[in-house]
Order: structure tokens, then C-alpha cells, then sequence
């Protein structure tokens, strides 16, 4: 996603504070009917009862804080809610899930509100789970830490840092912990660790008939519901409250931050055959940049950005000659971890995107295909915001694990690949929007193609992929149906892409 700026963890926190601040700024207001589907009215009654139900508050329309708390990550989907359910305990999230279950209403549930598909946004009940965000490292000495459903990841970083503790994790940290676990989580620890998921040893989840089931692991009553919660997406079994994470030791890094703006077809053939020989301590991601429409210097360029764990080597034994032909190069060594994770930090604003992405072998990316994804993207119309086609490496641990162990069933790939388009709607008219989306289709059936590649990633939702299903979840999703179907059989947790029941 676009980078708007690198403040670090620590500033994110205290801005963060603001919301925490207002959390008990709940309107005194009379309560609005919340218009459903159809014809169908709930009474204001329904949300004074709601009111009285839930410690954290129902937030309505006419307070200073609704639209932070109602504003999604992305703008095409500004849906705003009718009120906001502040959830401060699990007995909250029961309350919820029993009123919406009473009076049959459209409701969404979020901490971070990333979703890239808007599927975190509802004209119903918002149910907002960011105040329950405590973070608490669990007695015995093996590492564990509890995460709150409503945790953000630039909180969880906080907590860990101070444990010199760190997981697989995003480097968005206004990202919700929830929704980056449940979909797989992505990071530069991943290949080093597994994916975010794949360090899941417990959730509590309330399930659709309002039960909560605590701390489920991969044995006993709820292994199914656990199974499922480990890269089955979010929004589909339930409303998770807490999630118990395996932790690491920290150490020192080397942070690397390289820039090609020449040869770059060469360059980026180069990185993605090579790379996928890199050791599991070595976690990267690659841009290529498409630079804001009329732009004096209209060039692509190709960027690689990563950090390498302790292992016997180093980043230029890793990444080659090649590196000599880079017009920026930034290596720095034995920094300590999490200071390093400030350099790594992305800090999103709220704008307007869309995302579509596949998984990659190496050995299926040729000159020809890397040939044409240059072409391609110089043909872009682009936008008055920069663009870029990514790769998100991939390898090491996340392969270790079988396709069927998780719900997360992409393994055995070396590389992520995700195409952006970005845009402003007061700078950026709809007819070149329209433009832009269209090529974006083009250019990712055409690369798909070209480098064999499958799959998409569920943490990316694509309102546009029509064979979704197989896309985000391939074999897994026949279990998957059948752990909704155990779980919520009236299909209460529904959204455009969710799992359907049998």
C-alpha cells in the first residue's frame, strides 16, 4: 500500500491515545432508528437496549468521534454505520452478537478497518473491537502472549518490545492484529518463523449462538474452529477476543534499503530468481514504481527493502552483483531489532485503492514474463498518486508447513505478487480511474499468465476476482464449509466473499 510517511511505532502510539481518550464519549443523544435491509426498521428502543447492554458504549452519528472511529483504511468504501458498538469485554461482543442475532441486523465487525475490499464497513452496526486491546505475556517462562481482539499492530509491537519478544508481523501499525492473523499474516519474520497464523497457538472466539468458546487450540473440543481461525479470514466463524501468539527472542539486524533506476527489467528478473535461494533469516520485499502521473522524471524504478537475521552471511553475498548497479544503497548492520522495525514501519493514511494479488514460483519467472510486466506498467495511465506492482517474498518456514495444516493454503511458492492502483477522487477524474482499473485487470491476467502463478492472498480481499473461493483457499475450502456450517449454519457472519455454509 502506498507509504505516506515513516513516523515510527512510538509516535503511531501517541496518536493513538486520542482514540483510547474518547472511548467514553459516547452520545446522550436520542437514538436513531438503524435502517436494515429492505423495509425494515429497528427501533430506537432496540438501541437504547444495546446501550445498556454493552460497557463500551454505542456511539452515534452526532458524536465528535464517530467518523474516526467509522473512517475505513479504504476510502471506496466509506460506508458509514447507523451507530458503533464499543466493545470493552468479551461479555460485550456477546451482547452484540445476540442483538444483531434478535433483530436480524446488518452489523461488521473491525479493529483496524483495513480490509481492502470494505468488508470491515456496514450501514448497520459497526462493532468495534479496539477497546479490547490488552496485551499480557502469560506465566511459564515458554514465551506466550495474549493479544486482545481490538489490539493494533503498532500496540502489540509496544508490549513485545518491552519483552525484547517479536512474532511474524505487518510493519502497518494501524493494521488490527485480528484481521492480519486470521488471513494468513505477512511479514519479514515469515520466512524466518512462519506466517502470523501459522504462531497462533490459542484463540477465544464468540461463535454465532453468542457462546464464547475460550483459549481453543489445535487438540480437543474447538480444534475444527481453531483450524479455521488460522487463515480462514476474518468475518466468517465468529468475533475472536484474544489470541495467544508463540514469541521470539530478539536480536540485532541488518536493515537494507536499495534502489535500481536503470536496467531495471534486468534487475528485477535477477532479484526474483535469485532471492529464492536466500536463507530463511533474509525477508524482503520488492516495488516496482510507477511515479504519480506527470511526474517530470516518469521513469519505473525497482526497490528492495528487508532485513537479514544473524546468519553467516551477509546482503551483498545474498543479492550479488547486481547490487552494484543500484543508484541508492542503504546497509546498516547490527542495529537493534525493533529500532530496526522503525525504519521498516509503513504509516497509511485513508485513500483510495484497489489491490489484486497471486503466488509465484521463481523457477516459473523467465526474462520474457519479467520483459513484459516492464512494458505493461510504462503503458500504465497512472494517477496523481505513484503506483506499483510488489513482491512479497515468501519461502523458508511458510513452506515448511503443509497446505492442509492451516487454513492458510499457500505454500510452496517463493513470492507474493500484488498490483496497486492508487488515487485521490478530487484530483482524479472517474473516466481515468476507469482507465486505470481496467489496464490493472489486463496487466494481472497477463503476468498470471506469463509466470504460471495462483492463488490469491485473503488478507487482499479483490471485490473484482471472480473465483475467489479457489483463489483464497483452494483444497481447504470444503473444511472450511463444513466448520461454518458446525458454526453458523443461519449464515449470521455473512459478507460478499465469506464462506457459505453446506
Amino acid at each position: 500500500m502506498f507509504n505516506a510517511g515513516q513516523p515510527s511505532r512510538r509516535t503511531f502510539l501517541v496518536g493513538a491515545g486520542r482514540f483510547a481518550a474518547a472511548s467514553a464519549l459516547t452520545s446522550v443523544a436520542p437514538f436513531p432508528a438503524l435502517a436494515d435491509s429492505g423495509d425494515r426498521r429497528i427501533a430506537a428502543s432496540a438501541l437504547r437496549d444495546l446501550a445498556g447492554a454493552v460497557q463500551g458504549g454505542v456511539v452515534l452519528p452526532d458524536d465528535p468521534f464517530f467518523d474516526d472511529y467509522a473512517r475505513p483504511n479504504n476510502l471506496r468504501f466509506r460506508t458509514l454505520p447507523t451507530a458503533i458498538a464499543r466493545c470493552a469485554s468479551e461479555t460485550d461482543v456477546q451482547a452484540c452478537v445476540a442483538w444483531v442475532r434478535k433483530h436480524g441486523a446488518r452489523f461488521a465487525v473491525r479493529s483496524g478497518g483495513h480490509n481492502y475490499a470494505g468488508f470491515s464497513t456496514t450501514p448497520g452496526l459497526l462493532i468495534d473491537m479496539t477497546p479490547l486491546s490488552t496485551i499480557t505475556p502469560l506465566p511459564g517462562g515458554d514465551g506466550l502472549v495474549k493479544v486482545g481482539g481490538g489490539a493494533l499492530n503498532g500496540m502489540v509491537y509496544q508490549a513485545l518490545e518491552r519483552l525484547n519478544r517479536t512474532v511474524t508481523h505487518g510493519r502497518c501499525t494501524t493494521v488490527g492484529a485480528a484481521g492480519f492473523l486470521l488471513g494468513g499474516g505477512i511479514g519479514f519474520n515469515m520466512r524466518m518463523f512462519g506466517m502470523g497464523s501459522d504462531l497462533l497457538q490459542a484463540t477465544s472466539i464468540v461463535t454465532a449462538d453468542g457462546a464464547l468458546h475460550a483459549d481453543i487450540q489445535d487438540s480437543g473440543d474447538g480444534s475444527d474452529l481453531f483450524w479455521a481461525c488460522r487463515g480462514g479470514a476474518g468475518g466468517n466463524f465468529g468475533i475472536n477476543t484474544s489470541f495467544t501468539l508463540r514469541t521470539f527472542p530478539v536480536e540485532t539486524v541488518t536493515f537494507f534499503d536499495i534502489t535500481w533506476t536503470t536496467e531495471v527489467g534486468e534487475v528485477l528478473h535477477t532479484l526474483l530468481t535469485r532471492l529464492a535461494d536466500a536463507p530463511p533469516e533474509f525477508g524482503s520485499k520488492i516495488n516496482v514504481t510507477k511515479p504519480a502521473r506527470g511526474s517530470a522524471d516518469p521513469r519505473l524504478t525497482v526497490s528492495i527493502l528487508g532485513q537479514l537475521h544473524k546468519c553467516g552471511t551477509t546482503v551483498e553475498a545474498i543479492i550479488g552483483p547486481v547490487l552494484e548497479k543500484a543508484s541508492k544503497t542503504r546497509i546498516d548492520r547490527d542495529i537493534a531489532y525493533w529500532p530496526a522495525q522503525d525504519l521498516l514501519s509503513e504509516f497509511t493514511y485513508p485513500y483510495f485503492y484497489q489491490e489484486k494479488s497471486s503466488y509465484m514460483r521463481a523457477a516459473d519467472i523467465t526474462p520474457e514474463s519479467v520483459a513484459t510486466m516492464i512494458r505493461l506498467a510504462e503503458r500504465m495511465p497512472g494517477t496523481s498518486m505513484a503506483n506499483a506492482f510488489k513482491f512479497f517474498q515468501v519461502g523458508g518456514k511458510v513452506n515448511a508447513t503443509a497446505a492442509d495444516a492451516t487454513a492458510y493454503v499457500h505454500r510452496g511458492y517463493d513470492w507474493l505478487f500484488s498490483s496497486e492502483v492508487n488515487w485521490w477522487n478530487r484530483k482524479d477524474p472517474k473516466s481515468l480511474v476507469d482507465e486505470n482499473l481496467a489496464w490493472q485487470e489486463r496487466f494481472y491476467a497477463t503476468v498470471n499468465t506469463a509466470t504460471k502463478a495462483a492463488g490469491a492472498f485473503q488478507n487482499f480481499p479483490d471485490p473484482s476476482l471472480k473465483d475467489w473461493l479457489s483463489a483464497y483457499y483452494g483444497g481447504n475450502y470444503a473444511r472450511l464449509r463444513r466448520v461454518k456450517t458446525d458454526y453458523d449454519k443461519a449464515d449470521l457472519f455473512t459478507y460478499r466473499q465469506g464462506i457459505k455454509p453446506l
